[in-house]
């Protein structure tokens, strides 16, 4: 028995929409914010912006790397699994942009319960969205 993967619909997504990749696309430990502090910093000196996905805290970076934070309280779900599922999907759309977000920037993001059930392209579109509207992502190829 041979099993074909057709990506455009056995993945769920729809045709010519699968995830973009800006540049190498590698993190570290060091990609992530890690103390309180630093994500107090963001919270107390960022600007939010609010999407039906995620929400997030953008700041100006001391460090002039940018930094990511990740929230998934269990407001989002009692579910251990929902919980990690949503931090990889935040994750995995920051690894891919990276590259395209132009000034060093921390960035807090925090899960809505919306982002259950949904897919990397559909938190990437959203992730695109807010950082054009924060003005701090740079696309190579504007074709969106």
């Amino acid at each position: 028995m041979e099993f074909a993967l057709n990506w455009n619909t056995d993945l769920g997504m729809t045709a010519g929409k699968m995830p973009q990749q800006i540049g190498p696309a590698k993190i570290a430990k060091a990609d992530f914010l890690r103390q309180r502090r630093e994500f107090d910093y963001v919270r107390k000196e960022g600007t939010s912006y609010v999407g039906r996905y995620v929400v997030i805290n953008i700041a100006p970076a001391p460090d002039d790397c940018v930094r990511l934070g990740i929230i998934v309280s269990r407001r989002f779900s009692r579910s251990a699994v929902d919980r990690n599922r949503g931090r990889r999907l935040i994750r995995e759309s920051f690894r891919l942009l990276r590259n395209g977000i132009g000034s060093p920037i921390w960035m807090v993001v925090i899960a809505r319960h919306y982002l259950q059930g949904c897919k990397v392209q559909q938190v990437q579109d959203e992730f695109i969205r807010l950082l054009r509207e924060a003005d701090a992502f740079e696309s190579p190829s504007d074709e969106r």
